[in-house]
């Protein structure tokens, strides 16, 4: 990593572990936050490239009546085969990585945030952890992640199981390059302390990329 270079901190984990929150207050100290999830939603938009592929890919009963895609029906669709979710994350991906890398270079250029975020739960599926400085894995138990799903989506617990069980080896995949493990199994006080324990053994430079110490908290 070159010395003038923005830390960059990968925040990934399977639906429901919280990565959007940690993010939140990644922000709340200093940090820009770039959402993979937004940047997928406006690729999808029907004024995008990506808008033309999807739908041949997966027919127009994905279509609200808009002419929008109904991401919730193309969720249905996609989190109950394998084969079709690797046929969006094909199409989405590439737009993603380009939107995401053109955010950080314009946040690193304006040196007006102390770090940037790059908030994605397909984090390694992407690539997009090969700009990151550290990875941090954000993992809960799974009947946690269950209530959160189902509380956040309006689903009930046999689509939010799908959701989880679309993520094969769950968080063993994750683990192999992350140097932060975060238990959100708590509090949101105990999660803020998490953080900001982590943010200062970042900054007396004990954990790193380099992979050579792993912190779980």
């Amino acid at each position: 990593m070159q010395q003038n270079k923005l830390t960059v901190i990968g925040v990934t984990g399977i639906t429901g572990s919280g990565t959007s929150t940690v993010s939140a207050i990644l922000a709340e100290r200093g940090g820009f936050v770039a959402h993979a999830d937004k940047l997928a939603h406006e690729a999808m938009a029907k004024s995008e490239p990506a808008y033309k592929e999807i739908l041949a890919a997966f027919g127009r009963e994905i279509l609200s009546e808009n002419g929008e895609i109904n991401r919730r029906v193309l969720g249905t669709k996609v989190f109950g085969s394998k084969a079709d979710l690797e046929k969006l994350e094909k199409i989405i991906h590439p737009r993603v990585i380009e939107r995401t890398n053109k955010m950080i270079e314009k946040i690193t250029e304006s040196d007006s945030h102390a770090f940037a975020v790059i908030d994605a739960p397909l984090l390694t599926e992407s690539n997009l952890h090969k700009i990151c400085d550290s990875i941090w894995l954000v993992t809960a138990p799974d009947a946690l992640r269950i209530s959160r799903i189902t509380a956040r989506d309006n689903i009930d617990d046999n689509a939010a199981i799908r959701r989880l069980q679309s993520r094969a080896g769950g968080d063993a995949p994750l683990r192999e390059h992350a140097n932060i493990i975060i238990q959100n199994d708590g509090s949101p006080i105990a999660l803020r302390s998490k953080i900001e324990t982590v943010l200062k053994a970042m900054s007396l430079r004990k954990f790193g990329w380099d992979g050579l110490d792993v912190l779980e908290i």
